[in-house]
């Protein structure tokens, strides 16, 4: 169509040509070849479940190249079109182009999808685990390092198969809060709890964000967060350790939850020795199963299999909605932070009880 489009313009209009030149381009890059090939090359990096990465993780060459266009001396300036709280950009940056988009469609075309879907982890093979740790923990009373070691690990599964956290929420969890209420939640009459204070984006009087989960101390299935959490405040206090991430890295800086993996498939790969009946036959627990997702999806089951109403679930999971929106909330201090989970106690326990 197009050559016919040019016969047709020169035949009747006498135009030398109808359509866009299609060269000489400049002598510089404009399409972003550069990032292109360097996306290309990435995209041949070894997986972890596959032999290739994933798309979604080549893809971030996109993002990491425009983060320092827009940080460096080729920025000049950038158009903003704004009407309220809306705003619109305008930028030269290659990766934002035409040519570029299509790029990346057919990358994403070529390379594909592969979504590894971790299993939920059921509340069987959950307790399972506890009891584990516990023999560990009672069997190892002449080395403190080893029952932190049992502690620490115990607790990151609490916290996350209790309050529905997924691995990367789990490892947000920090020193200061969790201990300020420690005994406040032992002594409630009511419903004794634990609270579980996660670093977030909510911005209170003292510069600090949290959001504060509570669960039960005991639950009825018998899962002894109370116990562990005690334990827990032991260890930290005997380490000097008032502030900053449960789970830290040997920076002292927040661990990421891969951190654990190795001893998670241990511990699955003990239980599944010792308990087969609590899995599906012929599966590789290596395979299926992970920090990231499986406790979360199994406290999410378990919750529905109890009964519990969408309206509880909803209240567990408020925080996340402020995650998501910045911490656009009223401003609150902890102290008054806790006074308000407080007076929906009852319900937020409910969750893990």
């Amino acid at each position: 169509m197009a050559r016919r489009m040019e016969t047709i313009g020169a035949d009747h209009y006498g135009f030398e040509n109808v359509n866009a030149e299609l060269g000489p381009f400049p002598l510089m890059d404009t399409f972003g070849m550069k990032p292109a090939l360097v996306m290309l090359r990435r995209s041949l990096d070894p997986g972890r479940n596959e032999k290739f990465i994933q798309f979604a993780t080549a893809r971030k060459v996109r993002s990491a190249f425009s983060n320092v266009f827009h940080a460096s001396k080729d920025l000049s300036q950038i158009a903003a079109m704004a009407k309220t709280t809306t705003k619109t950009y305008s930028t030269s940056c290659s990766t934002y182009g035409y040519w570029f988009d299509r790029f990346v469609l057919g990358c994403h075309k070529r390379m594909g999808d592969f979504v590894v879907t971790d299993y939920a982890l059921s509340k069987d093979i959950f307790i399972r685990l506890l009891k584990d740790l516990e023999d560990d923990y009672c069997n190892s009373r002449q080395d403190v390092e080893v029952q932190d070691v049992a502690v620490e690990f115990a607790n990151l599964l609490i916290f996350g198969f209790l309050n529905g956290l997924g691995g990367e929420e789990i490892v947000k969890a920090n020193v200061f809060g969790f201990l300020k209420y420690l005994d406040a939640g032992a002594k409630d009459p009511m419903h004794p709890h634990v609270i579980v204070a996660l670093v977030g984006r909510l911005k209170g009087e003292t510069g600090e964000g949290y959001h504060m989960l509570p669960m039960a101390r005991v639950t009825r299935s018998g899962i002894e967060a109370g116990k562990w959490a005690d334990r827990l405040a032991l260890s930290l206090v005997r380490k000097k350790r008032t502030n900053g991430f449960i789970f830290e890295d040997k920076n002292g800086q927040q661990a990421k939850i891969g951190k654990y993996d190795a001893e998670f498939t241990e511990r699955m790969e003990r239980v599944q020795a010792a308990r087969p009946d609590l899995f599906e036959p012929c599966i590789k627990v290596t395979d299926v199963y992970g920090l990231r997702r499986s406790l979360r999806w199994g406290s999410t089951s378990e919750v529905v299999n109890a009964g519990l109403s969408q309206s509880i679930i909803d209240l567990n999971n408020r925080w996340r909605k402020f995650e998501r929106a910045q911490g656009r909330r009223p401003g609150l201090a902890m102290q008054a932070h806790y006074t308000e989970i407080r007076l929906v106690l009852g319900k937020l326990v409910a969750y893990s009880y």
